[in-house]
């Protein structure tokens, strides 16, 4: 832009010129004058620019030097003979995956194929993994100087770093592992990406893997592994549950054996003594005859 505004100074110029050689001098007076407003609009805006929220700029000369980077929003000044390299520093999405889908469980389109892993069992698997992530505002100079731009981070980083990472992580997992633990192996494969970007001006968001597919033998055996180890915990609830029925019988047998015992501690002569003369003496007070013979072995109750 700036260029353009440079040759209507060139027209603004020559006019001026003409104008001092002809008789007429309105038009070349008023070609210079157009020449110039325009020159002017033109390195008005040659020499500013807008950044929207979510974007940081590089700034470059003609000669490709770097001579400064924005941050922030809003309008901006620069030298007209500058321009401007920006990089969005949004949340970005690359996605990896293959099977029924050709895009990802968004409905996005994917960046790549699935990846195929291999466990620490030397069993392979195919991989559909989302990862999130966005550039540090303050690395973008860096980014510039060995990118030029977003695609070719992409393209030249990015790209083979999640495929190089999400292929190395899982030789760490057993079959099982990597079927049950899908928590524990994205936060390995977060780490590892953090640790490979750190001096890269990445920032690595999250890792979700959508899903991991094992042939149908393998998944076909962990199916019934589970239903196996689902047996076992049913019966084992069912030992379980006869240990504490007759552990509850043992208890309350041995609680009423206990009770018969004291019981039986209590009952001395003195007290089944003491209990028949009770007996005797509430049936005479209801009227009854009571004969003994004198020793508690035999009675004879007349009403």
């Amino acid at each position: 832009m700036f260029v353009v505004a440079i040759i209507f100074f060139l027209i603004a110029a020559g006019a001026v010129i003409a104008s001092l050689r002809v008789s007429s001098k309105l038009i070349p007076r008023a070609v210079a004058g157009v020449a110039i407003v325009a020159g002017l609009a033109l390195t008005f805006f040659s020499a500013t620019f807008t950044q929207d929220v979510g974007q940081a700029s590089v700034q470059r000369d003609w000669f490709g030097n770097i001579v400064g980077q924005e941050t922030t929003q809003g309008l901006h000044w620069k030298a007209p003979w500058v321009d401007v390299v920006t990089f969005d520093v949004r949340n970005q999405r690359v996605v990896y995956t293959g099977g029924d889908s050709a895009g990802d469980n968004t409905g996005g389109a994917a960046d790549g194929p699935q990846i195929t892993v291999q466990d620490a069992e030397g069993v392979t698997a195919n991989v559909d993994v989302a990862i999130r992530y966005s550039l540090d505002p303050n690395a973008v100079i860096d980014i510039y100087s060995q990118y030029l731009n977003e695609d070719n981070l992409r393209t030249r980083l990015i790209n083979n770093d999640v495929r190089s990472v999400v292929r190395s992580v899982p030789g760490k997992y057993t079959t099982l592992e990597l079927l049950t633990e899908r928590d524990d192996v994205q936060a390995s494969i977060l780490s590892a990406l953090e640790a490979r970007w750190e001096d890269d001006g990445i920032i690595v968001e999250d890792v979700a893997l959508q899903e991991i597919r094992y042939s149908e033998t393998v998944t076909n055996a962990y199916a019934e592994a589970q239903q196996a180890q689902i047996n076992v915990t049913t019966e084992q609830a069912k030992l379980e549950s006869t240990k504490v029925s007759a552990q509850q019988k043992v208890v309350q047998a041995q609680a009423e054996a206990d009770a018969n015992a004291i019981l039986n501690a209590s009952l001395t002569d003195n007290i089944l003594r003491q209990r028949y003369l009770d007996t005797l003496a509430k049936l005479a007070a209801e009227g009854n005859l009571v004969i003994t013979d004198g020793t508690g072995s035999g009675v004879l109750i007349q009403r």
